[in-house]
């Protein structure tokens, strides 16, 4: 009987680190994607208040950077789809990035779609 809290110790030890590591990268990814999420509507927030197209990619981007500079990412990028930019129509967007969790590489993606609003943009 002597030794046997060690052992049992030495036994649990291992399943409670991984264990704990597990929640502590989980909530690494968790946090990246929120974080993806949000800087890709907040750029398409920022595009469809634009008056042209060309303003609309240039506010995407700028407030895409900004957002996701708080956020534990790698290489993040957007690509905002315009299409016609007319009152009414959709502006969508696609961001990806990595994060760098418990020593894996893991690729993020997400999407968003909003309408340009009518009241804000020229015809």
């Amino acid at each position: 009987m002597r030794g046997q809290a060690l052992v049992e110790l030495a036994l649990c030890v291992p399943v409670i680190l991984v264990l704990a590591l597990g929640a502590v990268t989980a909530v690494q990814v968790l946090e990246a994607e929120s974080g993806l999420e949000a800087a890709t509507s907040a750029a398409l927030s920022a595009a469809v208040r634009a008056p042209d197209p060309g303003a609309a990619v240039a506010a995407a981007r700028t407030s895409f950077a900004s957002v996701i500079a708080g956020y534990p990412v790698t290489s993040p990028s957007i690509s905002i789809a315009v299409g016609a930019f007319v009152r009414g129509s959709v502006l969508t967007a696609d961001a990806t990035a990595t994060v760098d969790a418990a020593g894996a590489h893991i690729a993020l993606r997400a999407h968003a779609a909003l309408r340009v609003e009518r009241w804000r943009s020229r015809p």
